[in-house]
């Protein structure tokens, strides 16, 4: 990709986010991203401004991080989580973290997603399977990895997507009120908080939990 298209693509995503896709005028973007603003300039490295937001979208729910390694979702072959991750506890607080990070960089997706992606149902179905609904199968079967044999079993996909839930609340909020949550509990008593949640219902002990 050349540093012309990147910076497009980047000044874009960027600008869907803060302003909305609708707000958003190609002379905007052109401007952001050091082109002459109504030049047409853009047309050279993209075909329409719902162009740039698809491949936008892809880029970003392609990109490998400490989630997809943790989770085993990258392709064809996952790295090890780290060595120093050998406990329940301390691979589920990991997870629970790197998710809140993706969150994080990810910031102008979310926002579009819960902003403008309903006008674009194929790409907001795109988002869902390669996002969503790949990191939720990876997450249950992290959970019933780790889950006590023989113990009560709870819907552990349901589990699943109330953790999924629960952290993306949880940024959605402190975005909204500036990156600080509006209850002034901090990110780490939040992540402790969950992460004891999920190993209860797993059925852990705290002794091999910790």
């Amino acid at each position: 990709m050349s540093d012309t298209r990147a910076r497009i693509l980047g000044e874009a995503m960027r600008l869907f986010g803060e302003l909305g896709y609708t707000a958003t005028t190609i002379a905007k973007i052109e401007e952001a991203a050091g082109l002459s603003p109504g030049s047409g300039a853009l047309y050279k490295h993209f075909r329409s401004k719902k162009d740039i937001l698809s491949v936008g979208l892809r880029e970003r729910i392609r990109k490998k991080d400490a989630l997809t390694t943790l989770l085993g979702t990258e392709a064809p072959a996952p790295a090890a989580p780290p060595a120093t991750l050998t406990t329940p506890r301390a691979l589920l607080r990991a997870v629970a973290k790197s998710g809140l990070e993706r969150l994080a960089y990810e910031r102008d997706v979310n926002r579009i997603l819960v902003q403008d992606l309903a006008a674009f149902p194929e790409l907001l179905e795109e988002f869902r399977t390669a996002e969503v609904a790949r990191n939720h199968a990876a997450l249950t079967q992290l959970l019933q990895t780790h889950s006590t044999p023989n113990s009560p079993q709870p819907d552990w996909s349901a589990v699943a997507a109330i953790l999924q839930d629960a952290l993306s609340h949880y940024w959605l909020m402190a975005d909204i009120y500036g990156g600080t949550h509006p209850t002034g509990v901090t990110e780490d008593a939040y992540l402790d908080t969950l992460t004891d949640l999920a190993l209860g219902l797993a059925g852990v002990p705290a002794s091999a939990a910790s």
